[in-house]
């Protein structure tokens, strides 16, 4: 089931392009090029002036089989009129990086993204607030207080991009996390979903993350203190906040990579056994936890998790309970924890979600992340 897409432009004729390109690459008069460039954007380590743009991506490396990879990093000056070329050619198109509404800070603004050279794209940002296509609300001032303001069309990040080749853009409002935008990608190739299943998939996340409740949003109030969010906090409300810009509907190609787990179950009376064995170690970010760090080697890293989709039999509409019965690699046990579970009814299937997570130990690194581990649950109705 898809969530909703929006339909935005800086004038009513940029709308009405924006909606063509839609339509002709729905109809197949428009094909995405068969590439893929991941914008690293400012990379501090780096001189001002460097730019480097390399075959292949660390975050992405598992499309190396069905698209070509390119990297670009940079120093805090160096995105210059001379580099609106480096991402032609690109089906897919990350931008990362901080931001705000009208630029990636120390790299691509709002102005230039409007004349980058681009081929018909989907494009997705984590870089913060470029999403925002008006009002916005800085959240943390030098006064503490929630500060409401204004982007400029002529200089807003978003309508830029949405006025050049891209056929849809998932960005955030808020400030965001990069790793989600990741995910988003990996989803996108081992699913072969629609765009705003893609993007429902990722708020799913942020249900689970939050032990399977939705978190509570309060709106922004210009001259409201300042609000006091824990970093998980920031992570999940950002990530809440991202948003598909296009129709929800489009499905850009079949899935070309294996998912992260394959799941099966056994069913008796009253209870179903699942069994989750990792498939996919290639895909780094969906096995990320970006909202906890309970069980991360450093408290400033993140857990390791798995996330478990199973259909359930016909019939169950709700479910009991759920238990971690064990979650092991190579025949040894390992420590987990349940973070959360929901049940999502789409027509006449009932699909039980649940994310379990695990100790970590470095950046994307733990034992779940081996070919053939294991996570099994007991699941109660």
């Amino acid at each position: 089931m898809s969530t909703s897409g929006f339909i935005t432009g800086d004038s009513p004729e940029s709308v009405a392009t924006f909606v063509e390109r839609i339509a002709a690459a729905i109809r197949g008069a428009i094909r995405l090029p068969g590439k893929l460039i991941d914008n690293l954007g400012p990379n501090m380590q780096a001189g001002k002036h460097e730019f480097h743009q390399s075959q292949g991506s660390f975050f992405l490396s598992s499309f190396a089989g069905r698209l070509g990879l390119e990297t670009i990093s940079h120093g805090a000056e160096a995105f210059a009129k001379e580099r609106l070329k480096s991402m032609d050619s690109a089906g897919l198109l990350h931008f990362g990086g901080h931001g705000h509404p009208d630029r990636i800070d120390d790299g691509l603004s709002g102005t230039q993204a409007r004349h980058l050279a681009l081929a018909p794209c989907i494009a997705f940002n984590g870089a913060c607030y470029t999403g925002v296509t008006g009002r916005w609300f800085d959240q943390w001032t030098a006064e503490r207080k929630v500060s409401e303001r204004t982007v400029a069309p002529v200089d807003c990040f978003c309508l830029n991009l949405l006025a050049n080749q891209v056929l849809a853009y998932l960005a955030a409002l808020h400030p965001d996390h990069g790793i989600p935008v990741y995910q988003e990608m990996e989803y996108l190739a081992y699913s072969g979903a629609s765009l705003g299943d893609v993007m429902k998939n990722t708020h799913d996340g942020v249900v689970l993350a939050s032990g399977g409740k939705l978190p509570v949003f309060e709106p922004f109030v210009d001259g409201r203190p300042s609000p006091q969010w824990t970093p998980s906090d920031v992570m999940l409300k950002g990530t809440a906040a991202r948003v598909l810009f296009g129709d929800p509907a489009m499905v850009v190609g079949e899935a070309f990579v294996k998912p992260p787990f394959e799941v099966s179950f056994e069913q008796d009376d009253d209870a179903i056994h699942v069994t989750a064995t990792l498939l996919n170690a290639g895909l780094k970010s969906m096995l990320t936890d970006t909202y906890h760090a309970d069980m991360a080697w450093d408290p400033n890293g993140f857990n390791d998790r798995a996330l478990i989709t199973v259909d359930l039999p016909q019939g169950w509409r709700q479910v009991a309970d759920v238990e971690v019965i064990s979650v092991e690699t190579g025949g040894k046990p390992l420590r987990f924890r349940l973070v959360g579970h929901g049940i999502e009814h789409d027509g006449g299937v009932s699909r039980l979600q649940v994310q379990v997570d695990v100790p970590t130990e470095g950046y994307m690194q733990s034992k779940l992340r081996t070919k053939g581990a294991k996570v099994e649950l007991k699941v109660k109705r």
